[in-house]
């Protein structure tokens, strides 16, 4: 089996640069449909602009990158290049690019719904750290994306029964600060690595774990928890914190604790 940063790296780089050249290159070659190839590579265009992890390139990256696409989407539309598909074989095609061009438009769909919607009877909490510029890589209801949020659609989780507890986990890089090289190997080379977390919300600490070591990025071998763990209770809500840095929470089950005050610092547990 090949190393696990090996393998991520090619899926992501396919999923996020290949596989949009590809298509638009099919485009060459297909006259009758090719409209449809360009709508479906619209909306894989904006599927990824919106939620591809774009923390690995950059967001200006992802700005250059899509808008290039665009431009010369626009240019084979304004073009209208020729192409020839065997008439035998026309309506089957048509109509099998027609099925997944509805289908990525529902996801695409969903997508929005994730980002926009507002959830009945949610708390309004603060962001966990206060300094720097960070991007959410997976966040919002998982139960209406998976693409947005995998947690609740995760096999991991459904198979430990932890899916519906995770629904709106929420997962957070840093893009400014330390951050070197391409999926670098060690935790000191991310930015996130040590920052400050303080408490989004008032409450009480009922759960703290403190002991768990590090993991070696792209090890490929990682216990099933999240880490080291601060949970807080607000009235009928738990709100958890993971994935801490080894020996640097400073709370302890029973405290209070006021929203932004310092908890711990981000790790790579769990």
């Amino acid at each position: 089996m090949k190393h696990e940063r090996i393998q991520l790296a090619f899926k992501l780089i396919f999923s996020h640069l290949v596989i949009i050249p590809i298509i638009l290159g099919s485009s060459l070659f297909i006259g009758n449909d090719l409209f449809l190839i360009l709508s479906i590579t619209q909306t894989v265009l904006l599927i990824l602009f919106f939620s591809g992890y774009w923390e690995f390139f950059g967001l200006t990256f992802r700005l250059i990158y899509c808008a290039c696409i665009e431009a010369i989407l626009i240019g084979i539309l304004l073009l209208k290049i020729p192409g020839r598909v065997s008439t035998e074989f026309i309506g089957f095609f048509t109509i099998l690019l027609a099925i997944i061009q509805i289908f990525l438009i529902y996801v695409l769909i969903k997508i929005f719904v994730a980002i926009f919607r507002k959830e009945k009877n949610r708390l309004e909490i603060e962001f966990p750290f206060n300094t720097g510029k960070y991007l959410i890589t997976d966040g919002g209801n998982s139960k209406i994306s998976r693409i947005m949020n995998y947690h609740f659609h995760s096999a991991i989780h459904k198979k430990n029964k932890t899916n519906y507890s995770m629904m709106f986990a929420t997962d957070i890089v840093r893009l400014d600060g330390k951050n070197k090289g391409f999926m670098p190997r060690n935790n000191e080379s991310y930015a996130i690595f040590e920052n400050t977390v303080i408490s989004p919300i008032q409450g009480r600490i009922v759960r703290v774990v403190n002991d768990i070591d590090d993991n070696i990025p792209y090890c490929g071998n990682y216990p099933y928890n999240t880490g080291n763990t601060i949970v807080i209770q607000r009235d009928d809500l738990y709100l958890l914190l993971g994935h801490l840095r080894k020996g640097s929470i400073r709370v302890s089950v029973g405290d209070l604790v006021n929203e932004n005050d310092q908890l711990a610092l981000a790790g790579n547990s769990g």
